[in-house]
């Protein structure tokens, strides 16, 4: 069923800096014109000097530092890629300096593309959660997230027990620097797929926020730990009551690694916290 869809709740302006819009009570902000045009027009071109592939249909990754491992949805111990300047040149400039992201994701996002609902991993991350977005604006939506998505949480990968285990067995997810994903290289199997049950009806509505290009998103407290966030798949989007069709988009997704003791999570929002979820067998989930 299609979720409730509400307006965006209104952000206050920072009084020192009308750019910053910012959601205290969600702890979330935006802030717009954070790269210059310059800026944005280096880092696309040495986005396609590590990966010149652009066919309009394949969704690209490069990872930066230590890569996102997506076997455990925390950071690989193993594989490593140096940041490029264009990305350590600019976080003098983020808004908080206590600590500073040292893994990044960054991603082009071929027009029609979307990202699936989802909470990022609580325990293996900090808390300051950043994405730049670059190239073309897109609506994010966020909803805050409910039993349905506690239940898609239960997965083996998604908790902090399941985590530990893979990383005693040695598994560090992949090394590639740059990876390519479109519908035809998902792996296929010739057991009987049973037809999906219809999903639930959210428990909240959801809202959609527009991330305009060069501009860069912070989220923390409830946005970060207790928000789904996503972006719809379609190729057109209303924007000031107007049909835009939607462009290439690129962005860069900033995390803080825990390591060792770090790793945890007590947040309020236990349902989603894969820091309280323990595994559950796989055969449990598919029934």
């Amino acid at each position: 069923m299609t979720l409730t869809k509400q307006s965006a709740p209104v952000p206050v302006t920072d009084p020192e800096n009308p750019k910053i819009q910012r959601w205290d009570d969600i702890g979330l902000v935006l802030i717009h014109d954070f790269i210059t045009e310059e800026e944005e027009a280096a880092m696309i071109a040495a986005f396609h000097d590590v990966d010149p592939r652009l066919d309009g249909k394949r969704r690209i990754s490069q990872h930066f530092g230590y890569h996102f491992d997506y076997t455990t949805f925390g950071a690989s111990e193993t594989s490593f890629t140096p940041v490029p300047s264009y990305i350590t040149n600019f976080l003098p400039r983020l808004p908080i300096q206590d600590y500073l992201p040292d893994q990044f994701t960054a991603q082009y996002y071929p027009p029609g593309a979307g990202i699936p609902p989802h909470v990022d991993t609580h325990s293996m991350f900090g808390e300051a959660l950043y994405s730049l977005s670059y190239g073309s604006a897109v609506p994010m939506v966020f909803r805050m997230s409910d039993a349905n998505d506690a239940r898609k949480m239960r997965l083996p990968r998604r908790s902090l027990q399941s985590v530990s285990e893979s990383k005693l067995e040695g598994g560090s997810g992949t090394d590639a620097k740059s990876t390519a994903t479109t519908p035809e290289s998902q792996s296929t199997s010739t057991t009987k797929v049973k037809s999906k049950p219809e999903e639930p009806v959210s428990e909240h509505p959801s809202w959609e926020l527009l991330l305009p290009p060069r501009s860069l998103l912070l989220m923390t407290g409830p946005s970060r730990y207790g928000y789904t966030h996503g972006i719809k798949s379609r190729k057109t989007d209303i924007i000031n009551g107007e049909m835009v069709h939607r462009q290439g988009r690129y962005s860069i997704t900033m995390r803080t690694i825990r390591r060792g003791d770090e790793i945890g999570c007590d947040c309020i929002f236990p349902g989603v916290c894969d820091a309280r979820i323990p595994a559950q067998s796989m055969d449990v989930q598919e029934k």
